[in-house]
């Protein structure tokens, strides 16, 4: 069953229920409300009478001699207004008969009137029992009131009972459009189609999970755009090398060339490229899937952008280049030293690569709050600021020639950003073409949680000054 109808069958369930309740409720009120008028009007006729015997019984010194005129007389009186005669019988405080009117035997049906006794100073002095047919009607007028009532509450909410039913409807069609339309988007996406958005502005739930599958759906999008993109990436990284390879030994075979090490040379080059290339991607999928190993321990900053720097200082001066370091303190942080070193290797390597003879290269290491800041700024041509956004992105070079010359795979930037997010750091980048490029990691110097738990007594610090 579709949720609509689970949902129209509850409201109409509720509905049904109220209006059953509501007719109910109300007849029985009405008819309560009949049978309270008709018991005073009851009392009310009784009680006069009672009153009028009393007082007449006391004016009379105590006797009920002559209570048939007197009767007489107020009965004349009330003929003169009333269709109907009044049934009447006294009883003395012995029960016998002291008047009758209207009533055969002198022993009436008490159910069918009211009987109440006449009392004087507190005692008993006769029981009066009244049947007024006019009070008596009132139960007729009653069934007919019930009745019409009954009829026009039964039909009105028959009719409001239909219109609820309708509006019913309509709302659980209403409110089950979004999740119609949600259906229909996952299905399109089933089948391949990651163009179909939703168009939900409720703020509702269904407002959010619009939101989300939007969101979703955008991601899922980008991803395979990544895919594709990353495919044709790896084809054409390939392409060069297998292309070299496969010609080198068609020569070979061919004997136009020999199989000795200058030969042999550009093959292994290609080799070693289509290794580095592998290993690279290798690391990138598992810092994007969250399963990049860490052995991470307390690492001077400071020290380990200083042991590189002394690395490069070869190739820097070989190329007439200023490399750099400033840094005052150490900076302890609580990283595996062996990815910072690649992270940082990539980014003086990507400088020195690019930044012209006679150029600088500055390496500064800094702490700002809780974070530990390291930011390579080089002097080199800079990059455009419609390149600017992707340069983290996978084999993108913003000079594809020249960094195929340099042996440059494109991954570098894209390692030193999972690696660095891995650490629950960030990186960026800030260039003006024509005036240089600086690379900012952003780490942070606490533990994580996870990093917390980690631990153990003998990891060579006071876990007082782990923070």
């Amino acid at each position: 069953m579709k949720v609509r109808d689970k949902l129209f069958l509850g409201m109409a369930a509720l509905i049904l229920f109220m209006a059953a309740v509501f007719l109910t409720i109300s007849q029985g009120y009405v008819k309560h409300l009949f049978q309270q008028y008709a018991m005073a009007a009851r009392q009310g006729q009784v009680q006069q009478w009672e009153q009028l015997l009393a007082y007449y019984y006391v004016q009379n010194d105590g006797s009920w001699e002559g209570v048939g005129q007197f009767v007489t007389a107020v009965v004349s009186q009330q003929l003169a207004t009333k269709k109907e005669p009044l049934r009447f019988l006294l009883l003395d405080s012995k029960r016998q008969v002291v008047l009758s009117l209207g009533v055969s035997g002198g022993h009436p049906d008490l159910g069918t009137g009211w009987e109440v006794p006449v009392t004087v100073a507190g005692q008993t002095v006769g029981i009066l029992w009244v049947s007024d047919q006019n009070i008596q009607g009132l139960a007729k007028i009653e069934g007919t009131i019930l009745h019409s009532m009954t009829l026009a509450t039964v039909t009105g909410v028959i009719l409001t009972t239909v219109a609820a039913l309708l509006v019913a409807a309509w709302l659980a069609r209403r409110i089950t459009e979004p999740l119609r339309a949600l259906i229909d988007a996952t299905r399109r996406i089933q089948k391949g189609d990651l163009g179909p958005r939703l168009s939900i502005a409720t703020r509702d739930e269904f407002g959010e999970v619009a939101q989300a599958f939007n969101e979703m759906a955008l991601q899922l999008s980008r991803i395979e755009e990544t895919r594709r993109h990353l495919v044709a990436d790896v084809a054409h990284e390939l392409r060069t090398p297998l292309t070299i390879i496969q010609g080198q030994l068609e020569l070979i075979q061919q004997g136009v060339k020999r199989a000795e090490p200058e030969t042999l040379l550009p093959i292994q080059d290609e080799v070693m490229r289509l290794t580095r290339l592998v290993g690279d991607l290798h690391q990138l999928s598992l810092a994007e899937a969250g399963r990049l190993p860490l052995e991470k321990t307390w690492t001077d900053l400071t020290a380990l952008a200083g042991r590189i720097v002394d690395n490069f200082q070869i190739e820097a001066e070989a190329k007439e280049i200023t490399l750099s370091l400033e840094a005052s303190d150490s900076i302890p942080v609580y990283v595996d030293p062996h990815r910072m070193t690649q992270v940082i290797v990539n980014l003086v390597g990507n400088a020195l690569r690019y930044t012209p003879t006679g150029g600088t290269i500055r390496i500064v290491v800094r702490q700002e709050g809780s974070e530990a800041i390291l930011a390579v700024s080089d002097t080199g041509p800079g990059i455009r600021p419609e390149h600017l956004p992707h340069i983290f992105d996978r084999f993108f070079r913003s000079d594809e020639a020249r960094s195929r010359e340099e042996g440059g795979t494109g991954l570098g930037l894209a390692i030193a950003k999972e690696f660095v997010e891995a650490h629950g750091g960030r990186i960026g980048a800030e260039s003006r073409p024509g005036e240089g490029t600086t690379f900012t990691v952003r780490l942070p110097k606490g533990l994580t949680v996870t990093d917390r738990a980690s631990l153990q007594p003998d990891d060579g610090f006071r876990r007082d000054q782990q923070d």
